[in-house]
């Protein structure tokens, strides 16, 4: 019989191969990518996921109808303190919907890990899986809509009346809207996420529901002699954690 962490594992690959299947026909050729970043702290979601110097590489393949992306992203700080190696596939349904399922592993300060962990263990692993799906409204500014939801992995919380350990589910909301767009390609947007969990108040990231992620990204591009720089830089404020930081980003490739 199989472990509950082989059990955790092959589940993980049928909801990609359940999520993809339908859509990769068998296709002839498509297009493998290479993307490099350096950043000057790394944040996702509300959470500043490590405050010093990072770098982030991520390896894609794209189908030959541009529709379905499976990758790797990895991300590591200069001081090692930092590493995370994550998975994930989406699905472009149309220009303004897509779905896709991202399997986070951060790892970080865990002695012995081992990647193939999926216990809700925080001390024995950084894995967690959630589904996601995105909508852009179309327009000059258009609104997009994010929502996922974390299916397994670290995302346990003792419930206060049973003792038991119970999953939370936790959901998290995101809006971001484009507000302003410069003469040289320079945007700005701004966003507003919140989390919760359907099955008791502490979720994945706070201890009752909230908002979680407020900011705005502004974007733009360098030009050094012949080759073009995408910076962007991100303030985000968390509210529920009473945090805050701006991170900068270098886009090499």
């Amino acid at each position: 019989m199989l472990n509950k962490t082989a059990k955790n594992i092959t589940m993980s690959a049928l909801l990609v191969m359940a999520f993809t299947a339908k859509y990769v026909n068998a296709e002839q050729s498509g297009n493998v990518d290479l993307g490099f970043q350096i950043k000057t702290n790394h944040l996702w979601h509300g959470f500043i996921v490590t405050p010093g110097i990072m770098t982030a590489g991520e390896l894609s393949y794209t189908t030959a109808s541009g529709n379905t992306k499976f990758g790797l992203w990895a991300g590591a700080s200069f001081d090692g303190e930092y590493q995370e190696f994550t998975y994930f596939a989406s699905h472009q349904f149309s220009e303004q919907l897509f779905v896709e399922i991202v399997n986070h592993g951060n790892h970080s300060s865990i002695e012995d890990v081992d990647i193939f962990n999926y216990s809700s263990d925080p001390t024995k692993t950084g894995n967690f899986t959630d589904i996601g799906l995105g909508y852009t409204f179309a327009g000059d500014m258009p609104l997009s809509l994010y929502y996922s939801v974390i299916v397994q992995g670290v995302d346990k919380f003792e419930d206060e009346d049973t003792d038991r350990r119970e999953r939370a589910y936790t959901n998290y909301i995101e809006a971001n809207l484009p507000v302003w767009k410069g003469k040289d390609a320079e945007s700005v947007k701004v966003f507003i996420g919140g989390a919760f969990s359907p099955t008791g108040d502490k979720n994945f990231y706070d201890d009752s529901t909230n908002i979680v992620n407020v900011g705005l990204t502004y974007q733009k591009n360098l030009k050094i002699l012949d080759y073009t720089l995408p910076v962007s830089a991100t303030a985000m404020w968390n509210p529920a954690l009473k945090k805050g930081a701006l991170q900068v980003a270098f886009s090499f490739f």
